[in-house]
């Protein structure tokens, strides 16, 4: 897994002199000896990486002859990738179950890019990696057609060595077209995950761009889709946990394109997370013809190894640096963990293993475009660590990314906090024949050599739904032809009961299903019978993973039938489901603890199934939602659009947690009488995990202790009359307090609360970065009033695009200088432009205190279209 985004980029200083960039050293002290204490330097080579993303030109239209450098294109807008046009119309439409947001633009748009490359650049290899985009790109250099992006998800690399003219202005034109009747050119064939509902539709170059530098003998990179290049694949084996040591070994794919024979020797370097160097070894030499690709490889042991694992997702740096006649001609670096994966079946003994411990995996699946209301897929780096923050902080540790292969960035945040992750590559809900599946194939491939670095991608999909046996035969044979030593298996989500899903048991390495926890299969009788995918047979032969499950739709503005304004949830003619927040927490809780008291690592017989357990979605979702009389989104998540969570959220937090915690369902500032007059009475729920039992207090008087939980977690206290004041819960464990929480009544909305929410560097002018801003109104104590939810107006004053928020239960509620509260809080977003200053957003509401912040973007280098400023990323 390359990390690209929050360490140093090597660069050689003649480049980024002659571009006016601030140097990034990379010094050309000698290689150190494994051990020594000083923190590596890694040597100068000819390698340089630069962030593309900046200042390209865009119009959302199709245009005559946008493709040729002397097109005018000053009149039209400057954006940065990742870069969406779908972020002013999405979450602004009812959603559709059967055609996802309906609402939003799809056709063509066009970015140029001018840029500039030093004459110090001449006799380099020149790459361009665009991350992605949706769903086709024509792309031209200088007027000329040099490459054409078509399946939408992966990622895509081009060689742009000829076409660029040094020291002059190039222009590099891309034409996207997001429509989802795209055909494939060449075979007149429709990509079966073009399609809204599945894979919501952000159109544009929505992920990274980066320019690639290289010396003409020098590794690849992993771009298989128009490069046909397979970078370098690290793997570990001949483990000793105890003993902290693994054997590793390097592959590396390398080109000669020097135009004359040279032998090359690879050298080996593992650096910690300290800087430190922790082993070193070198390859033999291999002598390589002019214009040969051919693999190096090296092999060294590891001592004192520290593993990836959940609870410490510990990351390596491995330098690879070539050599010719003692002189380096490349070095690169490759962010990775080792962890010693092993995927069993059997009654107590089965499931996930890392590192020789059994792994129950909980979490969530989630699309993969995994955007933001208001935003679309496109925001920056440190927002994606963001939402694998929040993950791992209810303490999930595995995620199933949905129908398509993960963005790069999602992938990386996953290894980084621990997550485990399945990948897929491309599909929609079915199997496909002839082309279409070639299709499947090709991309799987593409994601394979793309991620297999990334320690915590576990599980490859072949589909979303059953293949054949001889399509998961392919699939298995592709997985250990390109991904033989990684650790991971491949397998697919089969929740039919018919025979082709049987016969794919002997074939795939492991089994995911939907909805797999059911009387029914509690009640099967015999090795073969199955139901959605579970049988004996497959227990007992590899793991079985819940892949999504509590398909149910609860929005997290409905607090409880207790709570004003609404007073709970109004079903629409066209809604599928019935919840408030609490209700829907309450049900997902049971069908997380019908998964829990069944995982596989039971010893009793009736009572072991289970490997893993994943609830859809993580966040409310712009995709196939089915309260089509109510919601702008899919609102199964756990947080919603905009990562703001519902009461489910901490039901989990609790669930899934090694350690004593709880959970008070709700809030506690009910209106003493209820509209028909009644006095507030409730149950009040307590989520609590780890306890004997919980006890619960009103204004400091007992109102009983309750030793019995509903569905393993769940301490009910029936018929509870309101009172203003302080309602308390405490968990005890063998007579000792190990929880506990407290909820205040809050006294009338007063004023308005603004907290800025930013990146570790803070707010940077590079066009994509965002500060985030929660409003919140509170009481004349500062307390929250959760039971507001009414018109907040805002201005925004500075260099800055306001991109708002959202409102799930209104349409057109994204980007407009106006928003309602929800449960007392909601949160906004306001993209940074390219000039750097102070912003000012101010917040008001007739009747209250209003509130006001400043925020100061910070200039960020950059000259003739490049820069060497990286993305920010979260600290861990």
């Amino acid at each position: 897994m390359r990390e690209t985004l929050n360490r140093r980029v090597f660069i050689r200083n003649s480049t980024v002199a002659a571009l006016g960039l601030p140097i990034i050293l990379r010094s050309g002290a000698p290689v150190l000896e494994a051990g020594d204490s000083a923190g590596y330097a890694p040597p100068a080579s000819p390698r340089e990486m630069f962030n593309f993303n900046i200042d390209w030109r865009f119009l959302r239209e199709d245009v005559d002859g946008a493709e040729e450098m002397t097109f005018d294109d000053a009149k039209w807008t400057t954006v940065t990738t990742p870069h969406t046009w779908n972020d002013v119309d999405s979450y602004r439409t009812i959603i559709s179950h059967s055609g996802g947001d309906k609402g939003t633009y799809k056709g063509v748009g066009w970015y140029r890019k001018h840029f500039v490359l030093p004459q110090t650049m001449a006799g380099k290899h020149l790459y361009l990696e665009f991350e992605g985009m949706r769903q086709a790109g024509d792309i031209y250099l200088n007027g000329k057609a040099i490459g054409l992006y078509e399946n939408g998800i992966t990622a895509y690399g081009l060689d742009i060595t000829d076409g660029v003219k040094l020291g002059e202005e190039n222009v590099l034109a891309v034409k996207v077209d997001n429509r989802t009747t795209y055909h494939e050119r060449a075979t007149d064939t429709a990509f079966e995950w073009n399609a809204n509902d599945f894979n919501p539709d952000f159109g544009g170059i929505n992920r990274h761009v980066w320019l690639h530098a290289m010396g003409p003998i020098h590794q690849t990179l992993p771009l298989y889709y128009g490069l046909q290049t397979e970078g370098i694949y690290i793997h570990a084996d001949n483990f000793a946990i105890a003993k902290k040591t693994a054997d590793i070994t390097v592959e590396s794919q390398v080109r000669n394109g020097s135009g004359d024979r040279a032998t090359v020797g690879i050298t080996v370097v593992i650096v910690g997370a300290n800087g430190k160097v922790t082993a070193q070894f070198e390859g033999d030499p291999v002598d390589m013809v002019a214009g040969e690709k051919t693999t190096l490889q090296a092999s060294g042991g590891l001592k004192n190894a520290r593993w990836w694992s959940i609870g410490d997702p510990y990351l390596y740096d491995v330098y690879t640096v070539l050599k010719v006649e003692g002189k380096v001609v490349d070095c690169d670096r490759t962010t990775t963990g080792f962890r010693k994966a092993e995927f069993k079946g059997g009654i107590g003994t089965g499931g996930v293993h890392l590192n020789d411990e059994f792994v129950y995996l909980k979490g969530f699946a989630q699309r993969s475009a995994d955007e933001w209301a208001g935003l679309g897929q496109a925001y920056p780096d440190w927002m994606h660590d963001f939402t694998a923050k929040m993950i791992r902080e209810c303490h999930g540790n595995y995620i199933r990314w949905m129908h398509v292969a993960p963005q790069k960035v999602d992938a990386d945040a996953m290894a980084r906090y621990g997550i485990v992750q399945v990948c897929p590559a491309g599909d929609k809900e079915r199997d496909a024949i002839g082309r279409q599946w070639d299709q499947r194939l090709e991309v799987m491939r593409i994601a394979m050599i793309y991620y297999r670095n990334n320690p915590s991608i576990l599980f490859w999909e072949a589909g979303n739904t059953v293949v054949t046996a001889e399509h998961m035969q392919q699939m298995v044979d592709l997985r250990k032809k390109w991904d033989p030593e990684g650790g991971r298996v491949m397998g697919t989500r089969g929740n039919g009961d018919d025979p082709a899903n049987t016969a794919i048991t002997p074939v795939a390495e492991y089994y995911g299903v939907m909805i797999g926890q059911d009387a029914k299969t509690d009640a099967l009788a015999g090795q073969d019978a199955i139901f959605r995918g579970y049988s004996a047979a497959r227990r007992d032969r590899a793991p079985l993973i819940e892949t999504e499950d509590f398909r149910d739709e609860g929005a997290r503005r409905f607090w409880d039938p207790y709570s004003p304004p609404y007073y709970g949830f109004k079903k629409g003619p066209d809604d599928t489901y019935q919840y408030e927040s609490e209700s829907f927490a309450l049900a997902g809780v049971k069908r997380y603890w019908e998964y829990w008291e069944n995982r596989i690592s039971n010893t009793d017989p009736a009572h072991a199934k289970w490997a893993g357990y994943a609830s859809i979605y993580f966040t409310d979702e712009n995709a196939d939602g089915r309260q089509d009389s109510s919601e702008v989104a899919r609102v199964s998540g756990k947080v919603d659009a905009v990562r703001l969570p519902k009461g489910i959220y901490f039901a989990h937090r609790v669930m899934q947690s090694e350690t004593p915690d709880l959970h008070l369902l709700g809030h506690w500032s009910y209106p003493l009488a209820q509209p028909d007059g009644k006095p507030t009475v409730k149950t009040v729920y307590v989520i609590a995990n780890h306890v004997d039992q919980v006890e619960l207090l009103l204004n400091g008087k007992s109102l009983g202790v309750n030793k019995t939980p509903e569905n393993g977690y769940v301490y009910s206290f029936a018929a509870v009359a309101f009172a203003p004041g302080m309602l308390k819960a405490v968990g005890t464990l063998n007579g000792k307090p190990v929880a506990e929480q407290t909820l205040t009544t809050a006294g009338a909305a007063a004023r308005i609360k603004l907290t800025p929410i930013l990146g570790p560097e803070g707010l940077q002018a590079d066009g994509e970065d965002v500060v985030l801003i929660d409003v919140e109104v509170v009481d004349a104590r500062g307390e929250r009033v959760p039971t507001d939810d009414d018109r907040v107006d805002f201005a925004c004053v500075g260099p800055a695009t306001w991109r708002g928020g959202y409102n799930s239960g209104k349409v057109d509620s994204t980007n407009n200088l106006y928003l309602n509260t929800e449960d007392g809080i909601n949160r906004v977003s306001v993209r940074a432009g390219r000039i750097p200053g102070e912003i000012t957003v101010t917040a008001s509401r007739k009747g209250l205190q209003p509130a006001t912040v400043r925020v100061t973007s910070q200039a960020v280098e950059f000259s003739k279209g490049l820069s060497t400023k990286m993305p920010q990323r979260l600290s861990l």
